[in-house]
C-alpha cells in the first residue's frame, strides 16, 4: 500500500519529502482524488518535489502512483464503507475532534468538486421551470435548508420526503424543461432510491448530492456533486460540506439570475417588513446586493 511504503521510506525522505508523505498518510481519501498540482500545493512543496518523492517511492510516474493511492483507499472503502472511526478516544476533547472532522471533510470536498460539472448543475437549477427537492425520511433537514431559500430565486419548488400522494402530484407536474435534486448519504434510504427512480423513469434532469462514487443513487443521476463522509458516529451525520456546497449553489445561482433575483429579494423585503416579522427590521440587507 502506498502509506506503507511512505513509512517505510521516511528515514531517507528530504524535510520536504517527508513533510509531503505526512501529508498524504493523513489525507489519502483527499489525495486520491487530486493531480499532481493540488497534491503539492496543498502539502506545501513544489511539484518537482512530489516527482522526486514518486520516484524515491518506487514508482515510475505520478499516474502509477495515483492509481496505487486510488486502488488502496477503495479496498479500505471496501472493509470500512462509511469510513467510520473508532469513537472510544480519551485523548482529545470531543468537541476539537468533531471540528477536525468538519474541517478535513471541507477540505476534501472543496478539491473534489470537478468546476465544469458545478457550472453545469447551477445552469441546469436557474433555468429549470420546476424543482423537485429529494431528501427522503432521514434525510429531510438538509432537503429543509435549500427549501427555505431556493423559493426566493425560484417560482416552483417543492420538496418530497416520502412516496405518498405528495410526491407524486409533484411528480405528475415535472416536464423536460424541470430539475430534481436528490440528497442521499449513508446508509442510504431505500425510500430515497425509490423516488429517484420514479423521477428518472420520467426522463427528468436529476443532479445527486452525495458521499461517494459508490453510492447507490450515482447511476440514476445525470449529474452529481461529491461532498465525502467520515464519522465519529454513523447515527451523526458530518453535515458542513453538504450545507456548504448548496449555499455554494444558491450563491451561483443568484450570480446567473441577478437582476431578476433582486427583484423578488426586494419584493420579499417590503413583504416581511411589513408584516412585522423581525425584532430587527431596519436595516436594508437589498443595499449590499
Amino acid at each position: 500500500m502506498v502509506s506503507d511504503k511512505i513509512m517505510e521510506a521516511l528515514p531517507k525522505l528530504t524535510k520536504k519529502q517527508a513533510t509531503l508523505g505526512r501529508y498524504i498518510c493523513e489525507n489519502l481519501y483527499a489525495a486520491a482524488l487530486m493531480n499532481a498540482p493540488m497534491i503539492a500545493k496543498q502539502a506545501g512543496v513544489s511539484e518537482a518535489t512530489l516527482t522526486r518523492f514518486v520516484y524515491t517511492l518506487g514508482y515510475s510516474s505520478f499516474s502509477e502512483f495515483l492509481l496505487d493511492l486510488r486502488r488502496q483507499t477503495q479496498e479500505s472503502n471496501l472493509n470500512n464503507p462509511f469510513r467510520q472511526e473508532q469513537y472510544g478516544r480519551k485523548d482529545r476533547p470531543v468537541y476539537k475532534r468533531v471540528f477536525e472532522l468538519e474541517k478535513s471533510l471541507m477540505d476534501e470536498t472543496l478539491n473534489t468538486i470537478d468546476p465544469d460539472v458545478f457550472e453545469t448543475c447551477v445552469d441546469k437549477i436557474a433555468t429549470a421551470d420546476q424543482i423537485l427537492l429529494i431528501g427522503g425520511p432521514t434525510h429531510s433537514f438538509l432537503t429543509d435548508y435549500l427549501t427555505n431559500f431556493l423559493p426566493l430565486f425560484h417560482d416552483n419548488v417543492k420538496a418530497a420526503h416520502s412516496l405518498d400522494m405528495p410526491f407524486f402530484g409533484a411528480l405528475e407536474s415535472l416536464t423536460e424543461k424541470s430539475v430534481a435534486i436528490v440528497l442521499s448519504y449513508p446508509r442510504y434510504p431505500v425510500e430515497t432510491q425509490k423516488m429517484l427512480e420514479a423521477v428518472t423513469s420520467r426522463g427528468i434532469t436529476t443532479i445527486g448530492i452525495t458521499d461517494s462514487r459508490f453510492s447507490p443513487i450515482i447511476r440514476y443521476c445525470t449529474h452529481y456533486l461529491l461532498t465525502p463522509q467520515r464519522y465519529l458516529m454513523i447515527f451523526v451525520d458530518p453535515n458542513a460540506p453538504a450545507i456548504t456546497l448548496m449555499h455554494a449553489l444558491l450563491v451561483a445561482i443568484y450570480q446567473k439570475n441577478e437582476s431578476y433575483i433582486k427583484k423578488r429579494l426586494n419584493n420579499y423585503e417590503k413583504t416581511i417588513i411589513s408584516s412585522d416579522m423581525f425584532v430587527f427590521k431596519d436595516y436594508n440587507f437589498m443595499s449590499k446586493l
